[in-house]
């Protein structure tokens, strides 16, 4: 398992060149070859093949509706040698998170193999390559450039995976009193079990059968976990243990629990998005739920670590 606080070189880059595609091949004297994405019917997931040569950028265009998760993956000859941007119907450079999953987790959302973050075992790169993450912020014409950074000379073959898929949402506008009551009820059960450090308790707010993401907005980075994965760790005071429940090195690391306080409840945000009482709605600290089965379940825990 990937820890959440690794460094962030790669993902810091591909923001960092997240300019409109119209500027980078002004600049570089290149062109831009377009294409749209289809899926066959039935499918979320489209697979193109193609070569990026110096400063030319290969785009790609895409329909997608508000709160989708849209989910890439470039696999490069030589490896590493490409990246992704994706702009919105606004023409805005949209901010990307990597994506980490293990194998059992990546089938589940359409990928091949493994997804890894800020690998650098060659091997790896060559099979795996790189996936990031977006939430769509509104539906129209999405466009994602596949490029080289920096240009160069050379050609670089890639294999590019789109997977497009719904998310649950839950609008509080929609809940009805019962439904807003018990998920406060869930969001005490979670402080609670923080505060004791009730691995079952804590275990008992996730689903079984859907993964969670585990995010850092420092590193720009979402792991996707699923219970199985979680539970192991948990029960057996591993890398997640010491994240969320109790701080590692007898207390000299930084640890999810240190914002749970005295126990107060926190601050409700939006419709299911909960952040520390007293700070901004805006933190990024925070912890967001879906319902399924007829109850609350955590769907991300966002906390910051460099």
């Amino acid at each position: 398992m990937q820890r959440i606080n690794k460094a962030a070189g790669r993902a810091l880059l591909l923001i960092y060149l997240a300019v409109p595609v119209t500027w980078a091949a002004a600049q570089h004297g290149g062109k831009a070859e377009g294409r749209r994405v289809r899926f066959e019917r039935g499918r979320t997931t489209a697979t193109y093949k193609g070569q990026v040569r110096g400063s030319t950028e290969v785009e790609y265009e895409l329909k997608g509706q508000t709160g989708q998760e849209l989910i890439v993956r470039v696999v490069t000859n030589p490896p590493d040698s490409t990246f992704v941007k994706v702009h919105g119907p606004n023409s805005k450079a949209l901010q990307m998170s990597c994506l980490a999953a293990s194998v059992e987790v990546s089938k589940k959302l359409g990928l091949a193999s493994e997804a890894s973050c800020f690998e650098d075992d060659p091997q790896k790169l060559r099979r795996n390559g790189q996936t990031w993450l977006v939430t769509l912020p509104q539906s129209g014409a999405y466009t994602l450039s596949v490029f080289k950074p920096g240009g160069g000379s050379g050609v670089s073959a890639y294999t590019l995976t789109i997977i497009v898929r719904q998310r649950e949402k839950q609008t509080r506008s929609a809940m009805r009193p019962a439904e807003s009551a018990s998920l406060d009820a869930a969001m005490r059960k979670f402080i609670a079990a923080l505060m004791k450090r009730d691995v079952e308790g804590f275990l008992s707010l996730f689903s079984r059968t859907k993964f969670f993401y585990a995010s850092n907005p420092l590193n720009v980075m979402r792991v996707a976990v699923s219970y199985s994965e979680l539970a192991a760790d948990l029960r057996n005071k591993g890398d997640w243990y010491f994240t969320y429940l109790e701080r590692g090195e007898g207390g000299a690391y930084d640890a999810f629990v240190d914002n749970i306080g005295d126990g107060q409840m926190w601050l409700r945000v939006g419709d299911v998005r909960f952040v520390p009482l007293g700070s901004e709605i805006s933190n990024p600290t925070c912890v967001k739920w879906r319902r399924e089965g007829g109850k609350w379940v955590i769907d991300e825990i966002s906390y910051p670590q460099a």
